[in-house]
Parts: structure tokens; sequence; C-alpha cells
């Protein structure tokens, strides 16, 4: 038996303008997104209520800076909030729309009930986190020293909003980390033991956009990115989808608490740690889904490979996009190595479980030793 949802109304716009007439936007409702993005698609165009993230921090989100956004809108008349902005901002705005939430912690830990008192929308301006169409709110929580993702049914949003003007300008590096994360969103889910045929679906058509697109931006040079951000933007949600349903797995596990401690953006984290985690799985049990993404790679590259063949040219066209770096030129310690295994091991079990196979510690250890 499977239950897959499809929660969020998604739109599609080509500009912020055709959003802002089609919802309505007025002063009943309060943007909480980034000044850049304000100056740039919004100033002068509506009146609304305005709550920065640049006023409280920047970077990913801790739960510091959540605390205080939390405590300065408490008690405020809020009958919409609309996040507008990265997988930082969906994640907050989703934080934010929880009824009688004053910490982070009061959410994360249910010592309130999870219940929403606000509708909710959500815009990406990144081609990757998926966020908008998910219910998982991913913090990084400084008493304990690591990420943690937190899925609140609650908070899937009311509308997801894609809107391809928002891109119109964003950076390389972004770009790249945001769209690869999405790529490792839909492989994760792809080959996890707690996936499901409808799950497939999504997952197979974002690998397919991605890969072909990639090619071709290695073939032309990544400035012809915004002729193809449509397709990325859409391949996002799609692999967001499949999020919303199944947890990713030990690449993602790696990742957040990797990023936490060396305070790397999360696509980036988890492109260092993409092709250890997957020739493992190889090594391990090369069949069943692992075969059927290889062919799905093969196909979007235009190669005949088996699965280890599949998996390089995968890395080497992943590494003429985002050079490859290993973990040590971050400051990683090689003695400090079991002691990573084991705090993601003790704070990532909700995405270890979706490992394609069970990994011991032993294999956690062999990984992460390959990605140093």
């Amino acid at each position: 038996m499977y239950n897959f949802q499809l929660k969020p109304a998604i739109y599609e716009f080509h500009t912020i303008n055709e959003f802002i007439e089609k919802f309505h936007v007025n002063s009943d409702d309060t943007i909480f997104t980034e000044k850049f993005l304000y100056e740039k698609y919004i100033k002068g165009k509506l009146e609304c209520n305005f709550v920065f993230q640049d006023d409280y921090g920047l970077g990913e989100p801790s739960d510091l800076v959540i605390d205080k956004i939390l405590k300065d809108i408490y008690g405020k008349p809020i009958k919409r909030i609309i996040g507008i902005g990265g997988g930082s901002i969906l994640d907050i705005a989703k934080l934010l729309s929880i009824k009688d939430a004053t910490t982070t912690e009061d959410i994360f830990d249910e010592k309130i009930p999870l219940v929403r008192d606000k509708e909710l929308v959500l815009i990406p301006t990144t081609c990757g986190t998926g966020c908008e169409v998910t219910c998982v709110s991913v913090v990084d929580m400084s008493k304990r020293k690591t990420k943690i993702g937190k899925r609140i049914e609650a908070n899937f949003a009311d509308s997801a909003v894609l809107i391809e003007e928002l891109l119109d300008s964003i950076p390389e590096n972004v770009f790249l980390f945001s769209s690869v994360d999405a790529l490792i969103h839909a492989m994760e889910i792809y080959v996890a033991q707690t996936g499901n045929p409808y799950n497939d679906v999504f997952c197979k058509s974002a690998i397919e956009i991605i890969l072909s697109n990639y090619k071709k931006l290695v073939e032309e040079g990544i400035e012809a990115r915004f002729e193809y951000m449509g397709q990325f933007l859409r391949a996002s949600t799609f692999a967001g989808i499949a999020l919303s349903n199944t947890a990713c797995g030990a690449v993602h596990a790696f990742a957040m608490h990797f990023g936490s401690v060396h305070h790397v953006a999360h696509g980036e984290s988890n492109t260092r740690f993409l092709s250890s985690v997957f020739n493992k799985y190889a090594e391990i049990s090369p069949n069943g889904k692992l075969q059927s993404l290889s062919k799905i790679i093969n196909d979007a590259l235009e190669i005949d490979a088996d699965i280890k063949g599949s998996f390089l040219a995968l890395e080497e066209l992943i590494n003429q996009l985002i050079p490859k770096k290993k973990l040590r030129e971050y400051g990683v310690k090689k003695e400090d190595i079991e002691h990573y295994v084991d705090k993601v091991i003790e704070g990532q079990q909700r995405l270890l479980k979706n490992n394609f196979v069970p990994l011991s510690r032993n294999d956690l250890i062999s990984i992460f030793d390959n990605a140093f």
C-alpha cells in the first residue's frame, strides 16, 4: 500500500506581476523575503507588510535567527504569509505560519500543537530545494550543533508558485548548488527503500531534465543556463514532490552534519558525498533500482555503460560544472572521521533509514574516508 500526497496547488507564471494580480496581494499579507529581492522585483508594486531575513542574519536558517523573527511577529494579525526566496526563506516561512509559535525548540520538540492559523504561499527563487511543495523545515539547531529536518504535516503550503522571472539573474554558484541538490533529491528518493512507483515518475523526470540540460551547459557554457531556467525550476519542483512523500538518504545525512559544522551551503555539501555514497551502493548491491537509475543516467547522457560507468560519467559531468573538492580542503581532519560518522548515526536516522541498502558504521566510515 502506498500513501502518496500532492498537497499544494501549483502555479506557474513568467512574471511576478502576473502573480500579484492573480493572488490579489494586499495589505493583509505579510511577505517574508530578502531585501535584494524586494528591491529588484517588488518595490513600488504593492502595499503589504514585509519581513526581511537580512534584518535578522544571513545564511542558512538557525534556531537563533528564527526565534527572533517569531518573537517579532507574535500576536500580529497576519492572514497570509508569502515566502519568496531560496530554501532558507521557504523553510522559515513554514515555521512562521504555525499558531502560537514562539521558539524553534517548541516547534521541533512539539511542545505546542503543530497547527497553522495563516494561509501559506511559497515562491522559490532557486531551482533546487523543492521546499515550495514539501512540509519539511531544515534548521541549524545551535544547542545540538547539527542541522535537523522536521516534517510538519500542517506545513504544506496552500500554493506553490513558480515564477521564472525571479531566476533571471541567479548567480552561477547558486544555480549549480541548488540544481544539483534537486538532482540528488531525485536520485536518493528513486532508489530509497521507502520509495514508491508514484515518486519514481517525478524522480525520473527530474533526473532526465537536469542531466540533459547539464550536458547542454557543458557544451554551450554556463551562461546558457538562463535559456533552460524554466526547465530547471520545474525539475526542482518534480523532485520536491517526491521529497514531500519520501525523505532522502545517506548523501543528505552526511551533508546535514558536515554543512552545519563547516558552514558549507547545503547543495555544495551534498555534492561532496554523492559519488562516494552511490559507489558504495554499487559495491554492495549493483542491481534492482540501481540498475534502473543507471539506465536513466545513460539515456540522459547518451552513453552506454554499466552501473559503475554510469556513476563515473555522472561524476565527470558534475565535475565540469562543480569542480571536485575533497573534505580535507574544508578543514576536516583524518582523525575526526569516526566522530563525524557517529554524529550522523546519532542525529540523522530519519534519513539513513531510506538508504538503497542498509549501511553499517564501517560502510559509513568508508564513504566518508573516500570523500576525505
